[in-house]
């Protein structure tokens, strides 16, 4: 213990002293802060964009429930009236909103909340595939990326790491000072572990007060829960530890100071850039993305092929699939702009675009796989996916979300067409009351992220037996070549 405070207080005294560690430190620092701001910039404007949206929804809403009320006197207060509770109108005006708000953590890794949406209307028309419930893919976007602390950590604090580490071992050996150290220490792969740990903590303490901002800067109307906080914290020290081990390899290795900075870099371009665009082109490959324009185009040949079926044909598919409302078919069923001919098209519609719509998930949904399976073979890719999903930003987050919405609008759709079906009115009671998006919370998040983490833990476990099998191995040289 007293060597290990004589070193600490060293080392520090040693950084106070270099101006260049500490403009570099400086300048990590003021990265993360901006990248701090522009998160909580990103999450504040969707926040604002989905107020406007709910306002505008309780303002129409407010219209459709004045129409119970309005002077029946006047010729538009008597056409209002009429079209007070009509199920088409009430759709219209005031549909329903299911929303997927930014949760506390999500100003600190973006994730791919600017590319997918994060809010639907919801409709009886069963159209996934136009605005604003289709997905936007900014061509920018994708190729820049967002500038969060995430994007800090995975790809800038891996450099200050290596800067701070890569000759550890090695400037004392160009300084001539290492035999000295082992000398009167005895070990100076003892002295060499307390230099490391000394800069763990540090950097550790810099993103852990980093991390803290962040929470504090949290949307006021998401709550910050603490195992959120603790899986943060244990994810983004894990990721450091990670790299602290791949540089410890390097100085065991006792190679000169210019080497160790050559392939750190070179470990580090590797597992951030070549690494990950390797893997996406394997995927590419082997499980090719899907076109969303091919579903697009599909739908608009199934939309007018369906509405060209005659309408005898439409509407006896329709019972055949809805059995339950066969107690409503009536002769005056086949009328060409009556209500049980859209409710059918719609019906009929969905169901065959579902069929073409399977095909492009299941195609999606083994591309997404086979990258999170490789994502355990590669530390950096593993640790975007982790940090994503704590911040409930990543592609499996949206897709849960995407999930309870198609719920929902299953609900709403059934409700609609009972009063369509039936050629009857919403009352008062029943318009104050329309059913409103509630999604379930996702039970298995936690344990996905702590299993996940496993790989970069088998990482770091394998990093440094490889180590201590190097060090043990110049040790038994050492000790032979003395011995002769």
């Amino acid at each position: 213990m007293q060597l290990f405070l004589l070193i600490f207080r060293f080392e520090w005294r040693q950084f106070l002293r270099q101006p260049v560690q500490l403009l570099l430190l400086l300048f990590f620092l003021l990265m993360s802060v901006y990248s701090l701001y522009n998160g909580q910039s990103f999450v504040q404007k969707q926040l604002t964009g989905l107020d406007t949206l709910t306002n505008n929804q309780q303002a129409n809403l407010q219209e459709l429930i004045s129409r119970f009320h309005t002077d029946t006197t006047t010729a538009q207060g008597k056409i209002l009236a009429q079209q007070a509770g009509l199920p088409k109108v009430v759709e219209f005006k005031a549909p329903p909103i299911a929303t997927n708000p930014p949760q506390a953590l999500a100003a600190l890794a973006i994730g791919q909340r600017d590319l997918l949406p994060y809010f639907d209307i919801i409709s009886s028309k069963r159209d996934i595939l136009t605005p604003p419930n289709a997905e936007i893919a900014n061509p920018e976007k994708l190729a820049s990326g967002n500038f969060d602390f995430s994007f800090v950590l995975i790809y800038l604090f891996p450099l200050l790491i290596i800067i701070l580490s890569y000759d550890l071992f090695s400037r004392e050996a160009e300084q001539q000072t290492d035999r000295l150290l082992a000398v009167q220490s005895g070990a100076i792969n003892r002295i060499l572990r307390h230099k490391i740990l000394f800069r763990l903590l540090l950097i550790s303490l810099l993103t852990n007060m980093l991390s803290i901002i962040g929470f504090f800067i949290h949307p006021a109307a998401a709550a910050l829960h603490l195992p959120d906080v603790l899986l943060w914290i244990l994810v983004t020290n894990t990721y450091l530890i990670f790299w602290f081990a791949v540089c410890w390899l390097m100085i065991i290795l006792r190679k000169s100071s210019q080497l160790n900075a050559l392939i750190l870099i070179g470990i580090w371009l590797l597992l951030t850039l070549i690494l990950p665009a390797i893997t996406n082109k394997f995927a590419g490959l082997k499980y090719p993305m899907p076109l969303r324009t091919e579903l697009v185009s599909n739908q608009r040949q199934t939309m007018t092929h369906t509405w060209e079926m005659p309408i005898p044909q439409l509407l006896k598919e329709f019972y055949q699939n809805n059995p339950q409302y066969l107690s409503l078919k009536t002769d005056g069923d086949t009328a060409r702009y009556g209500n049980k001919r859209f409710v059918a098209y719609y019906d009929l519609l969905g169901r065959r675009m579902n069929k073409n719509v399977m095909e492009y998930t299941t195609a999606a949904a083994k591309h997404n796989a086979w990258l999170s399976q490789m994502a355990w073979l590669n530390p950096v890719a593993q640790m975007q996916a982790l940090l994503n999903a704590t911040a409930q930003t990543g592609l499996s987050d949206y897709l849960y979300y995407q999930n309870q919405t198609s719920l929902f609008q299953n609900q709403w759709v059934k409700l609609i067409n009972g009063y369509l079906l039936s050629n009857k009115k919403l009352s008062l009671i029943e318009v104050q009351n329309l059913p409103a998006f509630h999604p379930a919370k996702d039970q298995t998040r936690t344990s996905r992220i702590l299993v996940n983490t496993l790989s970069i833990w088998l990482a770091i476990l394998l990093t440094l037996l490889i180590a201590r099998q190097i060090a043990n191995q110049i040790a038994f040289k050492r000790k032979n070549k003395s011995t002769y």
